[in-house]
């Protein structure tokens, strides 16, 4: 059945499912305006949320506690953070650690002394602590290693960073996981009211990460007054939103792509849509001043950015040519009536990272309804087999769904060289060749292409008459079958066989972290890679008054030592 989404999306001039969900082009992709970290600050600021610091009981190591208040639409909301230092090789990213230099929650609440002692007793413990539905998110992570207490030398003396000790990372402390919606008791998704300023998709995550990052500097600032005392100064304008909070993400969003297709639908199409809409239209003044704006901001940011090596993708350094192809692109048509539209067309057969800065600038000048926004987010993922569907019929809905097989070269001994598991030691998703350790039935079924081109094969010689007829004869073909059901949407399924020698996890990571708002992409290996949320935004004490949306692609702040 066609929901809203789908409804707008069929009268729009749109990119094709066949461009856009390549994997090149899922992994060149950038945050837009509706990236889930910018479509909370803009709620936080229309809506009046109004943030406090009620208790920072830290010692001159920043190790205590902090509690921030959100009064949020006649719902209090509270973060409490738990901090501690750690030595140097302790610090972890793996979901296994005992240990963690901050422990957090988000809780629905005022956060007194009973609630304060229960998350005491409960949030240090991450996974072997139990909550309640009092608490949304649960968070952890560890300070810089390079930098936090570089920053604190440097504040205590009374001097401003230096930006090439500092910057390039662009983060002080980092996270590595925002857990919720039931996860160890807490509030399911479905159990925020309607009303309640928490109830689209991921904004409980992204306030607990606003909020961290928040704690970032105020742990900074606090250790370097105690350590400088009266030389102590505090971060100026330039540097007080230039740090974001760190993340590192690995292999865990592929198996959450791929088992998501019609939410996957649901971000690619409202992207889609939004571009579609903003090359529709007319240009005047007003859009030819801020995309010209955008395309230079991100020249700026990116040329006072590190060159390090960020192969697959380009490094900051490596994109400053990508944007002067850009900007002299804009420069031949802006004068045009359909300058928007030609700018694209002028770069689309550009390289991918080319082509998702232009969309991303492009999508800047988009004025959706937020509210409109978060609900053709809302999907219904349920998508039940029809077993009475005659099998011919079958067989044509696969090929329509899937035509995209045929160019994946499954029947190569390559198709099938990995497999993917939960491993025993980190607890986390992996993947490993098949000669080295048989799945033995403790395999993460991702492999959908596989699985659907076999499927096919087997469509060609069979004698049944029904889809329930042939998983009688063949139950090994349920999860296939079920896929092509599930698979109505045009934007579900990336163009990819994660099971291939060649595939590079990377690409579906980098698209997932664009969706939430994160950017400064630095692959660590082919598997995993460490991003930064919110660089640039405005500070807790400043969301009332900002430039809610002005913020983006900060540029790195000039030696002012």
């Amino acid at each position: 059945m066609a929901n809203e989404l789908d409804t707008r999306l069929a009268d729009a001039q749109l990119r094709p499912a066949d461009l856009v969900m390549q994997p090149e082009m899922l992994g060149a992709a950038r945050p837009t305006r509706y990236a889930f970290s910018r479509t909370m600050l803009r709620r936080a600021q229309a809506n009046g949320w109004q943030f406090s610091r009620p208790r920072f009981e830290m010692n001159d190591t920043g190790e205590g506690l902090a509690v921030y208040q959100v009064d949020a639409e006649g719902h209090t909301i509270s973060f409490i953070a738990f901090t501690q230092t750690l030595p140097e090789d302790a610090h972890t990213d793996r979901v296994i650690a005992e240990r963690w230099e901050i422990c957090a929650a988000l809780v629905d609440g005022v956060a007194d002394d009973a609630v304060v002692e229960h998350a005491r007793q409960h949030v240090t413990r991450q996974e072997e602590g139990r909550l309640d539905p009092r608490f949304l998110v649960l968070t952890r992570g560890n300070r810089s290693v390079r930098f936090f207490d570089q920053l604190i030398e440097d504040l205590a003396a009374g001097r401003q960073p230096d930006p090439d000790q500092v910057a390039d990372a662009g983060y002080i402390m980092r996270s590595t996981a925002f857990y919720g919606n039931g996860k160890y008791g807490m509030r399911s998704f479905d159990g925020y009211a309607p009303d309640h300023p928490l109830a689209a998709s991921f904004r409980a995550q992204f306030l607990a990460a606003f909020l961290y990052r928040e704690l970032s500097y105020d742990v900074v600032e606090h250790c370097a007054q105690v350590r400088g005392g009266a030389a102590a100064v505090g971060f100026d304008d330039r540097w007080r939103r230039f740090f974001g909070l760190g993340n590192a993400t690995g292999l865990g969003l592929v198996p959450f792509f791929v088992h998501h297709p019609r939410l996957i639908h649901a971000w690619v199409g409202v992207r889609e849509l939004a571009l579609a809409d903003v090359r529709g239209m007319q240009v005047d003044d007003h859009h030819r001043a801020h995309l010209r704006t955008t395309l230079e901001r991100a020249r700026r940011h990116f040329a006072t950015g590190a060159d390090d090596d960020c192969t697959p993708f380009l490094s900051p350094r490596a994109l400053v040519p990508v944007l002067d192809r850009l900007i002299a692109a804009w420069d031949t048509v802006e004068a045009q009536d359909d300058a928007l539209d030609a700018f694209y067309r002028a770069v689309e057969h550009d390289e991918p990272e080319a082509i998702e800065l232009a969309v991303t600038a492009l999508i800047e000048l988009h004025e959706g309804d937020d509210a409109e926004i978060d609900a053709l987010l809302r999907v219904d993922e349920s998508g039940p087999i029809d077993h009475e569907l005659a099998l011919p019929a079958f067989g044509q809905m696969l090929d329509q769904r899937f035509p995209w097989l045929d160019e994946l070269a499954l029947d190569d001994a390559t198709a099938d060289e990995f497999w993917w598991v939960i491993s025993d030691n980190t607890d986390e998703p992996r993947r490993t060749r098949r000669e080295a350790l048989a799945p033995a039935g403790r395999d993460v079924a991702i492999d959908v292409a596989l699985r659907v081109h076999r499927l096919r094969n087997e469509l060609a010689s069979t004698t049944a008459t029904t889809v329930a007829e042939l998983l009688d004869n063949h139950p090994e073909h349920r999860a296939a079958v079920a896929r092509v059901f599930a698979s109505d949407r045009t934007y579900g399924e990336a163009r990819d066989n994660v099971c291939a020698a060649d595939y590079l996890p990377l690409q579906l990571q980098r698209f997932q972290l664009a969706m939430y708002g994160m950017e400064n992409y630095k692959p660590k290996s082919t598997d995993w890679l460490r991003v930064t949320l919110f660089q640039g935004a405005p500070r807790a004490d400043e969301i009332a008054t900002a430039a809610i949306d002005d913020w983006t692609f900060p540029a790195r702040p000039g030696n002012s030592s």
